[in-house]
């Protein structure tokens, strides 16, 4: 085949190279660091306040 020339086999070998890739989930980190805190103490208008503010802070 010339350049240029589409070549079935090259296609189903970079298919199948691309499967094996994103099949593999030993790339996934499986431990996680860091710290996550929860504020229940809030109520729905306090919240939309918050909001306000971060969204005013960002203009």
């Amino acid at each position: 085949m010339g350049m240029g020339n589409y070549d079935q086999r090259e296609y189903e070998r970079r298919e199948r190279t691309i499967s094996e890739i994103e099949s593999d989930s030993d790339d996934q980190p499986n431990e996680y660091r860091g710290k996550i805190t929860f504020d229940d103490g809030s109520s729905t208008s306090e919240l939309l306040e918050n909001l306000q503010k971060i969204k005013s802070n960002e203009s």
